[in-house]
């Protein structure tokens, strides 16, 4: 599931992401967690910016509906405090923007294929993981 309010984003990351399944969009918070209640994704790519209720906050209240649920946080921040933030508050990986559409890709096939089985992208943008 893609969350984010920018649609110009959701639509870019759509079209990287599709070869891989189905895609979920929401364009906020509240949204997103009425689909994870709903459906139970596999995955969240999560924006940090967004109206209303920030990415931090639906990470936590996302965790609390489904403690197992993979969330990746997807933004323009590139701050290491706050990465180190969405990491202690259970984001499995956090990648800037603007990201390259095949680390962004490695990174989704690493939540369901393992680690081991994608190379690592030693290009830029950044992104940590747990």
């Amino acid at each position: 599931m893609i969350v984010d309010d920018d649609a110009d984003m959701r639509r870019v990351v759509r079209g990287i992401l599709e070869p891989l399944g189905d895609i979920l969009e929401a364009s906020n918070g509240k949204e997103a967690l009425r689909v994870i209640a709903a459906g139970k994704p596999e995955l969240m790519l999560l924006d940090v910016a967004m109206p209303d209720m920030d990415g931090f906050d639906v990470l936590k209240a996302a965790h609390f509906l489904d403690p197992a649920l993979p969330i990746v946080m997807l933004t323009g921040e590139t701050d290491l405090a706050m990465a180190k933030s969405a990491l202690d508050d259970g984001a499995r990986a956090y990648v800037t923007k603007p990201f390259d559409a095949v680390a962004l890709r490695d990174e989704v096939r690493r939540h369901f294929v393992g680690a081991r089985e994608v190379e690592a992208f030693d290009g830029r943008p950044w992104s940590v993981r747990k």
